[in-house]
């Protein structure tokens, strides 16, 4: 396993997280582990079986005495009760970095649910946090309710946010198939945080200085609010 907390500790570098929630944030999670020079990987989920298959530097398996291993069946009032029983866990987990980047689908139950758990326990760590909402497909009817609310949830908390809408995918020319736009999305979804990571490196980096040199102001706000060409817009 790549010993990414003692790496960071050597270089002195700022200290970046990105955070997998639920089923579909563990899956683009586990696509960046070790893809990412110096950025620690956590995956959070209640499905045991989808957890053991993520690879990331730390794997949180959220409320076992409750789901029994078998996830939340889509109730996203039991995914954010999970993330409130192992707020001890996640906060452990996530207060060893300056930035963490949260990556969750909405309209399931874990992602929706326990998200905005996640982002608040960075917050209340001092840890600055943006995240990427995976919003489902229009045919997906009967998660359109939960998906919108788990969004309002977690961008109530977490300002820097982007929206990814799945059915813009489906329109990109020159797909041919189901799994190709998934794949398009995934790539897609994968580069933004890349670039994000990046971005909020430099804005830590920004705000040591502005503190060091007794400039920082409570009244300045930090946006890194990337944009996804042809798949969501940020708010």
């Amino acid at each position: 396993m790549i010993n990414v907390e003692n790496d960071i500790a050597v270089s002195g570098d700022v200290r970046v997280a990105v955070i997998g929630v639920g089923g579909a944030g563990c899956r683009i999670a586990s696509m960046l582990y070790g893809k990412m020079s110096r950025v620690g990987v956590i995956a959070i989920n209640t499905d045991r079986k989808a957890l053991e298959e993520t690879s990331a530097d730390v794997r949180l398996y959220i409320c076992k005495e409750v789901t029994k291993g078998l996830g939340t069946n889509g109730d996203p009032a039991l995914g954010k009760k999970c993330a409130q029983i192992h707020e001890a866990e996640i906060t452990s987990a996530v207060s060893k970095y300056d930035y963490a980047y949260i990556v969750a689908g909405m309209g399931g139950g874990t992602g929706s649910g326990a998200a905005s758990v996640v982002a608040e326990l960075c917050d209340r760590a001092g840890v600055k946090v943006g995240a990427v909402a995976i919003m489902p497909f229009s045919f997906e009817s009967g998660r359109a309710v939960k998906a919108a609310d788990g969004f309002r949830a977690l961008h109530a908390i977490c300002s820097d946010i982007v929206k990814v809408e799945n059915d813009k995918v489906l329109s990109v020319p020159g797909i041919g198939s189901f799994d190709e736009a998934m794949g398009l999305l995934n790539s897609t979804i994968v580069k933004t945080i890349n670039n994000a990571v990046e971005d909020s490196k430099a804005i830590v980096r920004n705000d040591i200085a502005r503190h060091m040199d007794g400039s920082f102001s409570g009244s300045d706000v930090v946006s890194v609010t990337p944009r996804i060409a042809g798949t969501g817009k940020s708010h």
